[in-house]
């Protein structure tokens, strides 16, 4: 048998393993979303470890790779990757993705510096005070944020938004709220004390795994996923990755 007919016939049978065969290991892209997921975190954050293990429980092996969010999600919206870790929905998103049952919420609010007064009763309020906010691109708009006309400047990171803020460039950062402690606490230590947020939560904005809907496998492994983070959740071992790995959590 010559050579080329060796390897047209390893094609042959590579192409004609089961689906199941070809799903036992993923890989999926990430942004760095700090307490939650992260390349440089435990067990690259509670979110990774969550849809690993739900995955585990399924038989499926997982890898991330860690990229600006943009990216990722361009990425995997074109099955270069066959999914994003985490992200929230969107009418628009869901239309190339299928979304898994929620993981957990973020708790949205706006963080500002603290010699600065700021109130408001509404996005309109925001806009006569001339007050700009910084906006991860890519990132979804809070309801109603971008009908108000307020000035945003378009950064690529979390990092890039507070740094802005706490040097005056920006007036506020819509983050969550575990998000933003994390980041002036391990990150950003030098703006300790500079920065608070405003209460209350502009609204809980649960996570999702996200799966392409170019990839073929992508239903019937979501299918698999949200069977495997219910055994998570039932078994506990998904509260025991909320305690071990999200500093002071508060999940819904």
């Amino acid at each position: 048998m010559n050579s080329l007919r060796l390897i047209f016939i390893l094609i042959a049978f590579a192409l004609s393993k089961p689906l199941a065969a070809q799903t036992d290991s993923l890989l999926l892209a990430s942004s760095n979303y700090y307490p939650h997921y992260a390349a440089d975190l435990p067990q690259q954050g509670a979110v990774s470890e969550i849809v690993r293990q739900a995955f585990l429980l399924q038989g499926v092996d997982i890898s991330i790779d860690f990229m600006p969010f943009a990216r990722a999600y361009r990425e995997s919206r074109q099955a270069n990757y066959i999914g994003l870790v985490a992200a929230w929905y969107d009418d628009k998103r869901a239309q190339h993705f299928y979304y898994s049952q929620p993981l957990y919420a973020n708790q949205i609010v706006f963080f500002k510096r603290k010699n600065q007064a700021i109130s408001y009763r509404d996005y309109r309020d925001l806009v006569q005070q001339n007050l700009r906010l910084a906006i991860v691109q890519g990132y979804l708009h809070l309801p109603g944020l971008a009908e108000s006309g307020i000035a945003t400047e378009q950064v690529a990171t979390d990092e890039q938004a507070f740094h802005m803020l706490a040097r005056g460039r920006v007036d506020l950062v819509p983050a969550d709220k575990l998000n933003g402690l994390y980041l002036i606490d391990e990150k950003l230590p030098q703006y300790a004390g500079m920065l608070e947020w405003l209460t209350p939560a502009l609204e809980l904005r649960p996570m999702y795994l996200l799966l392409s809907k170019q990839d073929p496998r992508s239903e019937q492994l979501m299918q698999r996923f949200n069977a495997g983070l219910t055994q998570l959740r039932q078994s506990g071992q998904y509260q025991q990755i909320i305690d071990n790995l999200l500093p002071q959590h508060d999940v819904h």
